[in-house]
């Protein structure tokens, strides 16, 4: 009968996790601001929440607009024009995503995942209007089975006053590429400016790379966050005994669409018989005219 029971048991615990998680995931979107100027990135976090009492688990796919789908309307229901081209074509998502991965994400019972969204990559938004949004999430998108978000936001966008003077002079972007973030805060660490290895690093996404910080910082209220959070930054900014020795950077990939960038890199730390080779790779999301380290995950290369 105990063994009976426990297979039961093991049953449940499975069917809890997947493929009816989804019934425990909730979604809500939270945007920085409400009006936003016409050069502006028009930016929503879709934020996903496990109610359930046991892990739950849901698949990401980096192809954009899949796994996470903002939809922009006009204030008569309208559906803004699209720019997702697979969509353009009605080539449907499973296909799109037949040879693809995805990375499996898994949230402990009350855990949160945020996504970020940005509109404008997805839809063609005009100066002067107002917009209501709503998200679409998939726990795999492969499959039918959606989620709705729970609220709707509202978006203004202004125009933007032009004094700009007609000079004639050609002006150069001066903006940092997601490599050149990567190689400083890596210069950084190897040359032990800590402050400076901070610098380049968004705090608040890139402690859930590290499981040990992230469960504390998901489940915590807005004062003890702030303590997990120096937490973490005394841990990334010690002096580490597997020191960096030396890198290269091996790639680079930005996905416009989704605003985000992966950089590669070929990492060498000191080993207590050998040097240990690694291989990083960073994801980035843009803040401003400049980029910011949001994860990393690390594999040993042998060789």
């Amino acid at each position: 009968m105990k063994k009976i029971a426990l297979i039961v048991v093991f049953i449940l615990i499975a069917i809890a996790i997947y493929p009816e998680g989804g019934d425990y995931l909730t979604v809500t979107l939270v945007s920085p601001k409400l009006s936003y100027d016409e050069n502006d990135d028009i930016i929503v976090y879709c934020i996903v929440h496990n109610t359930a009492g046991v892990p739950v688990e849901f698949t990401v796919y980096d192809a954009p607009y899949t796994t996470f789908q903002p939809v922009v309307y006009s204030f008569d229901g309208k559906e803004v024009p699209l720019k997702v081209e697979y969509r353009l074509k009605n080539i449907p998502t499973a296909q799109i995503l037949a040879n693809e991965q995805g990375r499996k994400i898994t949230l402990q019972p009350d855990e949160k995942f945020v996504y970020t969204a940005y509109c404008n990559n997805f839809y063609t938004l005009t100066k002067n209007e107002k917009y209501r949004v709503k998200a679409y999430f998939y726990p795999d998108a492969k499959d039918d089975y959606v989620i709705k978000s729970a609220n709707e936001l509202i978006i203004n966008i202004i125009p933007v006053p032009q004094f700009a003077m007609r000079t004639g002079i050609i002006k150069h972007e001066r903006k940092v590429t997601p490599s050149e973030v990567v190689m400083l805060a890596l210069m950084a660490e190897k040359n032990k400016q800590w402050g400076n290895v901070v610098k380049y690093i968004n705090i608040e996404k890139f402690i859930y790379a590290y499981s040990e910080f992230a469960r504390r910082y998901s489940t915590t209220n807005d004062y003890e966050r702030l303590i997990v959070q120096q937490d973490f930054i005394n841990f990334i900014t010690k002096e580490r005994s597997d020191y960096l020795i030396d890198f290269s950077i091996i790639g680079e990939q930005i996905i416009p669409q989704t605003n985000v960038a992966y950089v590669d890199v070929k990492v060498k730390r000191w080993g207590p018989r050998f040097p240990a080779i690694m291989k990083y790779r960073y994801t980035l999301e843009p803040y401003k005219d400049f980029w910011v380290i949001v994860n990393l995950d690390a594999s040993i290369v042998k060789e």
